[in-house]
């Protein structure tokens, strides 16, 4: 039996369709599975301004995601977050992951792994997510 899949791209995202062969996220069935979302701006150039403004940055991708999927962060059951600094980065990104999920009955199963680069030097948080969204 085959699931119907269907590619989910905001907008300012639809040219990496094409050109690099990525996914923003695909829903299957009820399941939206967004790839890793990381710190940059809508014209996909990195967050450099501060450590704060690029975990920012990469949340506020993770939700324009979601948005495009019809979905939001209460939907989403679980979270992967990859940190090339865990102890230097985790009291910020905790900071940020509170202002969009901050609701415990909500809240997603949660991963955070440190990793020694991601694929670009200026990528520092990388965040990819597991949504059920009935339709």
């Amino acid at each position: 039996m085959s699931t119907r899949r269907e590619v989910i791209a905001p907008a300012y995202m639809s040219s990496l369709v094409e050109t690099s062969n990525y996914a923003p996220a695909v829903r299957a069935g009820d399941y939206v599975y967004v790839s890793g979302q990381v710190g940059r701006d809508r014209n996909l150039v990195a967050v450099t301004s501060s450590l704060t403004d690029h975990i920012a940055a990469a949340f506020a991708n993770l939700v324009a995601v979601l948005d495009s999927a019809g979905c939001s962060p209460d939907d989403v059951v679980e979270l992967v977050s990859y940190h090339t600094d865990p102890a230097g980065q985790m009291a910020t990104f905790q900071e940020q992951k509170r202002k969009h999920f901050s609701n415990s009955a909500t809240l997603p199963a949660w991963t955070a792994v440190g990793v020694s680069a991601l694929n670009h030097p200026d990528f520092l948080v990388e965040i990819k997510a597991v949504a059920f969204a009935p339709r």
